[in-house]
């Protein structure tokens, strides 16, 4: 009886301590803040080659790791990392230096802290499309404007939204987003 318990135990503290694994969507263009997680020791990242053109993700030096994928061509191709000290290690393509993040990594970092450390948004202020990002897929998201009136919503697409508020006056909103049970609000200027 005390093998099953001790095993149980053993299987519970595992999943507790599951990581998780972060995608970035590397190619050009791509936001540095975007490609700029706040993760936990433990945590993977995995960059995905979103175009054709040859890249890299290569740490740069002075940084806690160091990691080369050295250079990839083809949509799809996928370079990971799993990170192991805390700390920031800055990277970047060698093919292009323009295309560049860092990774912070934290000791212990509960999911929520990492929804709203890793939700990116811009530009801002907003003429037309504002762009959410997240390490979590997003569910929906509400805009208010500023007496706290539902003025428009919709779902979301994965780790990239699109919102369109083309249509909406010049002033100030306030952007809920959701994704599971987490949410977080964004204030966002529209021009």
């Amino acid at each position: 009886m005390k093998k099953i318990t001790l095993f149980l135990c053993f299987i519970a503290m595992n999943i507790l301590s599951a990581q998780n694994v972060f995608e970035i969507a590397w190619g050009q263009g791509i936001n540095e803040s975007v490609a700029s997680p706040t993760i936990e020791v433990g945590d993977t990242v995995l960059w995905t080659w979103i175009n054709g053109s040859q890249k890299s993700v290569s740490a740069l030096p002075n940084g806690t790791e160091n990691f080369d994928s050295g250079s990839l061509k083809g949509i799809n191709n996928e370079f990971s990392y799993t990170f192991s000290k805390t700390g920031v290690t800055e990277y970047q393509n060698d093919s292009d230096p323009s295309m560049r993040g860092k990774v912070t990594v934290v000791g212990k970092l509960s999911t929520e802290d990492k929804f709203v450390k890793n939700l990116n948004f811009y530009p801002n202020p907003v003429r037309n499309d504002l762009t959410i990002s997240s390490l979590f897929k997003i569910d929906n998201y509400q805009i208010f404007n500023v007496l706290g009136t539902l003025v428009s919503q919709g779902k979301g697409s994965g780790n990239y939204t699109q919102v369109d508020m083309s249509r909406l006056n010049s002033g100030l909103y306030f952007v809920k987003v959701t994704s599971n049970s987490m949410q977080t609000t964004l204030k966002i200027a529209k021009k």
